[in-house]
C-alpha cells in the first residue's frame, strides 16, 4: 500500500509541476518564436507594401498633374480666344472626369497575395497593365473581325467558332476589358486564354490548354468543363462589361462582371498551358458579337 501511495503522489507532484511549467515546454516555446517570427515578417511586409503603394500613388499623381496642367492651358487658351465649342466642353470634362478617377480609384493597382508555402501569407502591391493594345487577328470558324480587330462576331450558322487575340502573354499582369455587344438569349460564349502553341480549332473552348469561363455555370480548366468551380455563378448578359486579368507571374486568370460585381479566379497549369498565352474567344450563335474596351 505504501507503494502505490507512493507512486499516487509522485504522478500528482508531476502533474502539479506540469501546470506550472507549461510556458517551458517544447512545443509551446516553439509556438512562441513562431509567432514572434510571424509578427516580424508581417511587419517587414506590410513596410515593403507601404512602400511600394506610395510610389505608386506618388508617380500616378504626377501624371494626373502633367496631364491637368495640359488640360489648364487648352482652357485659359480657348477662353481668353473666346474660341470652343460644344464639343470642346464635352471633351474637356470627359477628360477631367477620368483623371479624376484615376486618382480616386486607380483600377490598375491592387494587393495580391503572394505564393508561400509557410503559414505566413504575405501581401504585396501588384500593378496591372490594362492593355489597350489587345486586337483580335485569327477567326477560325464561322467567324470574322471587324473595326480593326476591335470586334469579333459570328457570322454563319450555330456552331461553334474561334477567334485569338493578338498579344502573346509570358509575363507580367494584363488587364484587357470586354463588352458582350450581342448574346443570342443570353445563352452561351466563352472568353478566356489558350497557348499559343494550341491549333486553331473549332472547339477550341475543349483545347487542353483552354481555361476561362462561360455565361453559364461553366469554368473551363484545361479543356474540362467544371460547373459553378470555385462558386462561379455565370449570369452573363447581353451588354454587360467584362475584365479578364492575366496574372502570368503567379500563373493566375481572374473574371470580374462590372455590373454585378462578381469575381473568380483560376489556376494555369502550365504544364497543359504553357506559355506564351493568347486571349481567347469562342461562339456558338449567329451574330453573336464581342468588343475589346480601349
Amino acid at each position: 500500500m505504501d507503494d502505490v501511495i507512493y507512486h499516487h503522489d509522485l504522478l500528482q507532484q508531476q502533474l502539479n509541476e506540469q501546470d506550472t511549467a507549461l510556458s517551458q515546454h517544447p512545443l509551446m516555446m516553439e509556438i512562441n518564436n513562431w509567432e514572434r517570427e510571424s509578427v516580424e515578417k508581417i511587419r517587414h511586409a506590410a513596410e515593403k507594401a507601404r512602400c511600394d503603394l506610395d510610389q505608386l500613388l506618388t508617380s500616378k499623381k504626377k501624371l494626373v498633374t502633367k496631364e491637368l496642367e495640359g488640360i489648364s492651358t487648352q482652357l485659359k487658351t480657348s477662353k481668353e480666344a473666346d474660341d470652343y465649342s460644344e464639343k470642346d466642353l464635352t471633351g474637356w470634362l470627359q477628360a477631367l472626369e477620368k483623371l479624376k478617377n484615376q486618382l480616386s480609384t486607380p483600377s490598375d493597382v491592387k494587393l495580391q497575395k503572394i505564393k508561400d508555402d509557410t503559414w505566413l501569407q504575405q501581401r504585396g502591391i501588384m500593378e496591372v497593365l490594362f492593355n489597350s493594345s489587345e486586337k483580335f487577328e485569327k477567326a477560325c470558324g464561322n467567324a470574322h473581325i471587324l473595326e480593326n480587330g476591335l470586334v469579333a462576331e459570328h457570322n454563319g450558322i450555330a456552331g461553334h467558332a474561334e477567334v485569338r487575340g493578338f498579344t502573346k502573354y509570358s509575363t507580367g499582369t494584363h488587364k484587357i476589358g470586354l463588352k458582350i455587344e450581342k448574346m443570342t438569349d443570353n445563352n452561351w460564349m466563352f472568353w478566356g486564354i489558350i497557348s499559343q502553341k494550341t491549333a486553331a480549332q473549332n472547339n477550341s473552348w475543349s483545347s487542353v490548354s483552354a481555361n476561362g469561363w462561360a455565361n453559364t455555370k461553366q469554368v473551363y480548366l484545361n479543356g474540362a468543363c467544371k460547373n459553378g468551380y470555385n462558386n462561379y455563378q455565370g449570369g452573363i448578359v447581353e451588354n454587360d462589361i467584362l475584365y479578364l486579368t492575366l496574372n502570368c507571374d503567379s500563373q493566375i486568370i481572374e473574371f470580374e462582371n462590372e455590373r454585378t460585381k462578381q469575381n473568380n479566379s483560376i489556376p494555369i497549369d502550365l504544364n497543359s498551358c504553357p506559355f506564351p498565352w493568347q486571349f481567347h474567344i469562342n461562339f456558338y450563335y449567329n451574330n453573336d458579337r464581342l468588343r475589346i474596351l480601349t
